[in-house]
């Protein structure tokens, strides 16, 4: 049983909802009484989601406009996060899960109520201890370089006339996977480059353990009119 919440006008509490249709309106007395057959298939339902890097709550909002479903949050808990971008056709347990990567938080079913929903809550601490860089034996040198270098050679990506965050994961054989940029360069063609060079990037072998993903890049661009900063060809920063 969730504990019971402020009402919705109290600041501190946001619920994300769509008024449930008068069919869905009666609340099962029995909590163990078995949902209906389409509420059980609602899980499986999937939806065609175009969601852009954004705050959190706003990210949020949408994500339930989207799915219907119940997303229950304290706004002091989303409050300054953003949230991964979502695009393609995901369940909508897929999607909140993608929606969250990289915010801290977690999302746990509840079934307390006409219609299934989720419950945000901090995400629990990782197992292993995060490494500090000086522990990495130089791997985030490494994928800052690499990933440099496959900028530069394409002068559609080429960093200096653009700032945009990157974030990626990094496989067992040192390929960047799931690339994403946060954001937007403001050039659709120079964006679509970006990520084509991200997947050609290769590193000299599997992250070390103790490597926090996934990775987030900042590419800033040159001051002054680009008279400062570093170029291409001086490698990277």
């Amino acid at each position: 049983m969730l504990p019971r919440y402020a009402a919705l006008s109290h600041p501190a509490v946001a619920l994300i909802a769509l008024c449930a249709f008068a069919a869905q309106a009666a609340w099962a007395q029995d909590a163990g009484r078995t949902p209906p057959a389409g509420q059980r298939g609602a899980a499986a339902e999937r939806f065609d989601f175009d969601i852009a890097a954004q705050p959190l709550a706003d990210a949020l909002r949408r994500y339930a406009s989207l799915t219907r479903q119940p997303t229950l949050f304290r706004s002091e808990l989303v409050k300054g996060r953003t949230s991964a971008p979502v695009r393609g056709r995901y369940s909508a347990e897929a999607a909140l899960r993608r929606l969250l990567e990289g915010t801290g938080l977690a999302a746990e079913k509840s079934n307390a109520g006409p219609r299934a929903g989720f419950v945000l809550t901090a995400a629990p601490p990782a197992v292993m201890p995060r490494a500090s860089l000086g522990d990495l034996a130089g791997y985030p040198s490494q994928i800052q370089a690499r990933v440099w270098d496959a900028l530069c050679a394409d002068t559609r990506t080429a960093p200096g006339a653009y700032r945009l965050l990157l974030r990626f994961q990094v496989d067992a054989a040192g390929r960047l996977q799931r690339p994403r940029l946060l954001g937007s360069t403001g050039d659709g063609q120079r964006d679509e480059a970006l990520l084509a060079a991200l997947r050609r990037v290769r590193l000299g072998g599997p992250p070390p353990p103790g490597l926090a993903q996934p990775v987030t890049m900042l590419i800033v661009p040159r001051e002054d009119g680009g008279a400062q900063g570093p170029r291409c060809g001086e490698g990277a920063p």
